[in-house]
């Protein structure tokens, strides 16, 4: 039986962000980004380490204190649902809670030994990750890959129609990886909105209807591909500036010692 998880009738949100700055102390994280997400796609946000990836996507979220402005736009009239997924969030290793507590403790707003009404979202992430036999660890003994289908497990239970996903592919083998892509593709086809940090580009090419290139602030956005071919060119254009200035810095040594 294949376990349906995004809401259905409903479409996912288009994300209207406007002018959008983020800023610790004196340290500017991120500036100026304006960009309009299409509703029911799945965006690809890519860029370099320390670029402003992980901070838009949690801006998205609602988690870090921004200038500008996010408008969600929702065109259904149910309460709208967000499912979000951290970057490789760690467990304490010591942590005496078992993966399925962890599962309870997200699918309801109190502590699961107060009392827990079984919910049958629990039992169709389990099937449709594979996660079964994880159920009884505790989850500070996951491994990484482990670990990252337990959390988009949490991100799924709210059947939501937007997800924010934070790196999911982080860390899983390639099998893995192709049963996390099938349950986003599968996602996105039910009406839902994904939004997703990745660094891999075959999978954005693959999979993702738009890229936005993050590094600062957002530098390029639009097909994935025109934008690793615009990404390219530019630093094909930057490597031959630096090898032409080192030349130039060569050849003035050598005129000086001749």
């Amino acid at each position: 039986m294949k376990a349906n998880l995004a809401a259905v009738g409903i479409t996912g949100p288009a994300i209207e962000i406007n002018n959008l700055g983020i800023q610790l102390g004196k340290i500017t994280l991120l500036s100026a980004v304006s960009t309009t997400m299409s509703a029911g796609l799945w965006h690809g946000i890519v860029g370099p380490n320390g670029g402003g990836k992980s901070t838009l996507l949690k801006s998205i979220a609602g988690l870090m204190p921004h200038s500008g402005s996010i408008a969600m736009l929702w065109s259904n009239t149910k309460a709208p649902i967000i499912g979000y997924m951290p970057q490789l969030a760690p467990f304490e290793q010591s942590l005496p809670i078992s993966v399925l507590d962890y599962l309870r403790l997200n699918s309801q707003n109190r502590p699961v030994w107060l009392s827990f009404k079984e919910r049958s979202e629990i039992n169709d992430v389990v099937e449709l990750l594979a996660i079964k036999t994880l159920l009884n660890n505790r989850v500070g003994t996951l491994s990484m890959g482990e670990r990252q289908r337990v959390l988009l497990a949490c991100a799924l239970l709210q059947k939501p129609s937007l997800l924010l996903l934070d790196e999911p592919l982080a860390g899983i083998d390639k099998a893995g990886q192709e049963k996390i892509l099938a349950v986003l593709t599968d996602f996105k086809k039910q009406g839902g909105t994904i939004v997703m940090v990745e660094h891999n580009w075959q999978v954005l090419q693959q999979y993702c209807d738009q890229a936005y290139f993050i590094d600062g602030g957002l530098k390029k956005s639009g097909n994935p591909t025109e934008v690793l071919q615009q990404q390219l060119t530019e630093q094909s254009l930057e490597q031959a500036q630096q090898q032409s200035l080192l030349l130039a810095n060569n050849q003035t040594d050598e005129a000086r010692t001749a």
